[in-house]
């Protein structure tokens, strides 16, 4: 929550000096529309940059491109083109550049949760993994901690309703691309997120008033997908 309203404040401040920079003539071709999503797109890429997003890197800079193609001199490769050159560069870099690499080994880091690459599941620690599929995946543990589960091009249901924390805190970790993920969690867990989205969203359903007892962290990174919360 903190870092969302450090963006937001950021991409405000940086707005209002570039609309009064642009009112001194100094961006003569350039509209505020313009420079306001050109802020936004910045401060997009570098916290990408900081989260190792390949998705939230080259997508903006394929939009400045075609906000600024007639001045950078490319109007013949956008739209169509540089998108799809984006969207190439973006699969492959995620590939040879995969979190479970040694290379990504130790860098990811959401506030006090550290992560690792998990080569065997059991009980405390799940971890799924779907490329151009679809799959029903349950929980059945008794001192569930935490559960890795990645998505390109696919759609996945989780379900933790057969899932029992072994303190009051867990996390998920979901790093999804052009994918479509569900959780069925309990009634009385609550979400709390801390996921980086980009051209994405996460929604919750049947949410309900229920006495909370435990709490569920989502971290990780959501681009070009959505997260459904289901409570159940």
């Amino acid at each position: 929550m903190k870092g969302k309203r450090i963006f937001w404040g950021v991409f405000l401040v940086l707005s209002g000096i570039f609309m009064i920079i642009s009112k001194l003539g100094f961006f003569p071709d350039v509209n505020a529309f313009s420079l306001l999503i050109t802020v936004f797109l910045v401060i997009v890429i570098v916290k990408s940059l900081l989260r190792i997003n390949f998705f939230g890197v080259l997508f903006p800079i394929a939009f400045l491109c075609i906000i600024y193609d007639k001045q950078l001199g490319l109007t013949s490769i956008t739209p169509g083109p540089v998108l799809f050159a984006a969207f190439l560069l973006s699969i492959g870099l995620s590939m040879i550049f995969h979190k479970n690499s040694k290379w990504f080994q130790g860098r990811e880091k959401h506030d006090d949760y550290s992560f690792q690459d998990i080569n065997i599941e059991d009980e405390d620690h799940v971890r799924f993994k779907n490329s151009f599929s679809g799959s029903i995946k349950y929980i059945n543990s008794n001192k569930f901690e935490r559960a890795d589960i990645s998505c390109t091009f696919s759609g996945i249901k989780v379900y933790f309703d057969n899932a029992s924390m072994k303190s009051e805190n867990a996390v998920v970790r979901i790093d999804a691309s052009f994918s479509g993920v569900e959780l069925y969690v309990p009634k009385n867990w609550r979400i709390e997120d801390k996921t980086d989205v980009f051209l994405g969203g996460i929604s919750e359903k049947n949410k309900s008033d229920s006495v909370i007892t435990n709490t569920l962290t989502l971290v990780g990174n959501i681009s070009f997908a959505g997260v459904e919360i289901i409570y159940i």
